[in-house]
């Protein structure tokens, strides 16, 4: 039976790593991309003769990363150098007042309560509290789920405990939910960052987001050279395992046949075949 051929748009980090997972089950996969690397928005710029980043500027969920180069047959600190941070971030305001947050949150505590006062650490332990709380009700039936559906979703937590339906808060907003735990305007504001993190609003976005104050003390990692050594890495990875990966290649429609995609068209004409 001949190999299956899979055409995928974009060489971001969603491609190249799907690329690689398909690679490591030996189906054939080409990676169209319209700029000249890969990355996406991971990408680095150079000024002066010297790179920078100027995409995504921390490392988590790290054994996710580990698990998809394990598929290769690869080991990622084989290939990166990840140093563990104990300052996750560091915030300053207008005012002069500034605020570091570290991944041991008991130290975020403290510092939270000199810059803001002890009622204000309480509720940030509280805060952290319910975002583990969420991030462990969606990590399996969710985050690690094949095809995960609202139904499904609901069905697995239901499972478990129905109650916990209710601490997801999808129709409550991020910055509504934040001010029920912070009096301080400062953090509310910072706390609602965390939408940004996938392009959204904390006015507009659910409350469920406060998932990834967990993910951050989960981990933050520094990656040695800069974080566009993971396009690299991904990239290798997916053409060691037999992907191809094609730039300065701009999709200009997705060929339909029979009711099925066929391919793609490319915006110079050429037209590449898919499975």
């Amino acid at each position: 039976m001949p190999a299956r051929r899979v055409v995928i748009v974009g060489a971001g980090v969603g491609g190249m790593a799907t690329a690689v997972a398909l690679a490591a089950r030996g189906i054939k996969a080409v990676v169209l991309e319209r700029a000249s690397t890969p990355g996406g928005k991971l990408r680095e710029v150079s000024v002066g003769g010297v790179h920078m980043d100027a995409g995504p500027t921390v490392f988590t969920l790290r054994r996710v990363f580990d698990g998809l180069l394990a598929e290769a047959g690869l080991l990622l600190s084989d290939h990166l150098r990840l140093r563990r941070a104990d300052v996750l971030a560091r915030h300053v305001w207008p005012d002069g007042s500034a605020l570091d947050l570290f991944a041991d949150p008991n130290k975020s505590a403290e510092a939270i309560g000199i810059f803001a006062g002890a009622a204000e650490s309480r509720r940030f332990l509280a805060f952290m509290r319910e975002a583990q709380r969420v991030y462990s009700m969606l990590d399996r039936p969710y985050l690690h789920a094949a095809k995960p559906t609202p139904f499904s979703l609901t069905v697995d937590i239901a499972r478990r405990n129905a109650t916990d339906l209710l601490h997801l808060r999808p129709f409550s907003l991020l910055w509504k939910e934040l001010g029920r735990y912070f009096r301080d305007q400062r953090l509310r504001q910072l706390f609602g960052r965390y939408a940004t993190y996938c392009g959204s609003s904390p006015f507009l976005a659910p409350a469920t987001l406060m998932l990834i104050a967990h993910v951050e003390r989960d981990g933050v990692w520094l990656v040695e050279g800069g974080m566009y050594r993971i396009a690299e890495v991904l990239s290798a990875a997916a053409v060691a395992r037999g992907a191809e990966l094609l730039f300065n290649a701009e999709v200009k429609e997705i060929v339909i046949e029979h009711g099925r995609a066929a391919g793609v068209l490319l915006a110079d004409g050429e037209r590449i075949a898919a499975d």
